[in-house]
């Protein structure tokens, strides 16, 4: 069985969607004001005006699409999920900074204070890690894209026109349609 390179693409997009609405890209620090000092977190979904969660959504919903697409389809929509995460890679490693109405905005106390300063976390860098997984991936699945898993019901072999015989078999945890597992 070959790897589904679907899956890494997915698992990363659902790891950079939670990096994105749950992790604090920024740390602004605030001293000398109204408010007295502190620190507070912006996250990379507010820091970035949503675009550090929209690109992983589209590799969510690249990803999905391929479930009903023919090997063509999944190549060009793998090559949309592989420029999301080359999009997702540069984000997390461009390193720029939010506005500073973008930074006042999510933190009060910060436009409150008469100095405040702005720290870059780890986290970006772990989003951008994250797209270039999914970029990774998407390339894979672009030049070798993943066989379409079809499951069809077998014909039954054995007798499965009486009803009630048929379920008496499952009820002693025989399958019906198995000559083989009759009894």
């Amino acid at each position: 069985m070959r790897f589904d390179t679907r899956l890494v693409a997915a698992a990363a997009a659902l790891a950079a969607i939670g990096a994105a609405l749950w992790g604090d890209w920024w740390t602004v620090s605030w001293a000398d004001g109204l408010a007295g000092a502190g620190a507070q977190g912006i996250g990379g979904s507010g820091g970035t005006g949503g675009l550090a969660a929209l690109l992983p959504a589209v590799v969510l919903a690249v990803v999905l699409t391929t479930l009903t697409l023919g090997a063509t389809g999944r190549r060009v929509v793998g090559v949309v999920a592989l420029l999301a995460g080359l999009a997702m890679a540069a984000l997390g490693f461009a390193g720029a900074n939010p506005a500073d109405a973008v930074v006042e905005q999510h933190v009060a106390l910060a436009a409150l204070g008469a100095d405040w300063t702005l720290a870059r976390t780890a986290v970006p860098a772990t989003y951008g890690v994250l797209g270039l997984l999914v970029a990774g991936a998407s390339a894979l699945w672009v030049a070798r894209p993943p066989a379409r898993r079809v499951r069809t019901a077998a014909a039954a072999s054995g007798d499965v026109t009486d009803p009630v015989a048929s379920w008496k078999a499952m009820d002693a945890g025989h399958d019906p349609t198995d000559e083989g597992d009759r009894a």
